[in-house]
Order: structure tokens, then sequence, then C-alpha cells
């Protein structure tokens, strides 16, 4: 008799062992994801205001030489001369330069025409989906510090 209970408590134990792991494995993961997701964030956050300097550092070279500021993503306007993309939020950049960009990175099969159609939308689209960036079609500042590598 003490035999069995022994070998019972044993195998009640072991299953408790086995059963507390398993969760904190998956919490352990579950944490992990969050935190890859939190750093994600924080590099995008990074990266917009690197741009924000950037695009300062521009307009008081502007100001101070008295010319009209310009540059690849600046928010002051495109520096090709070619039609601007502009974000709600205010973001600027040249449209064919997101085209070249999508294109080079094996998005975007259509003509660098400046136009952001419903092509270019799509592109935008998958290349933020697997970036794992916020799928909206708009190549903001955090679409374009990921996308602008392929210029």
């Amino acid at each position: 008799m003490k035999r069995e209970v022994y070998t019972l408590s044993v195998v009640l134990l072991g299953m408790m062992v086995l059963t507390t792991g398993c969760t904190t494995k998956k919490r352990h993961q579950r944490d992990i994801t969050e935190l890859q997701s939190q750093i994600g964030a924080l590099q995008g956050e990074v990266a917009r205001l690197d741009q924000t300097l950037r695009d300062t550092e521009l307009g008081l070279k502007a100001a101070q030489t008295g010319s009209a500021p310009t540059g690849t993503g600046s928010i002051f306007g495109a520096s090709d001369g070619g039609p601007v993309y502009r974000t709600p939020s205010g973001f600027e950049l040249p449209a064919t330069a997101i085209q070249k960009a999508l294109k080079n990175a094996g998005y975007y099969q259509g003509a660098l025409d400046g136009k952001v159609g419903s092509g270019t939308k799509q592109a935008i689209r998958d290349f933020q989906r697997d970036q794992g960036l916020t799928t909206d079609g708009v190549c903001g500042r955090q679409t374009w510090a990921r996308l602008k590598s392929f210029a």
C-alpha cells in the first residue's frame, strides 16, 4: 500500500512539473513576442525621430543660406522635381523613390511613373505585412525607414 501511494505521489508530482513547465514555456514565448513587438515599435520611433532631426537640420541650413531645403524624405519637398508623395501626417518624399525601392525589393511590378495608385499601394501593404509593420498602404516614416535601403 505504501509503495502504491509513493508511486502515485511521484506520478502526480511529475505531472505537475510537466504542466508547470509547459505553462512557463508558453508564457516565456509570449513575453519574447511582446518584447520583439516593443523593440520594433521603438526602432520605428527612433527612425521617425532621426528623420525629423535630419529634416530640421535641412531647414536650419536652408534658413541660414536663404535657399530652399531639399532632400529625399524631407518634409520640405522632393529633390528630384517629380511628383511628391505626402502622408496625412505631412511626411513627404518623391513618389518615384517609393516605387523604385518597392521594385528593387521585389514588391512592385509597374512603371516608375510617380503615380501612387492601387498597384503601388498594394505593394506598400505587402511590404508592410512582411516587415511586421502596420498594414495601411501608406508609406510613412516607419515604412520608409525600412524601405529606403532598397532605393
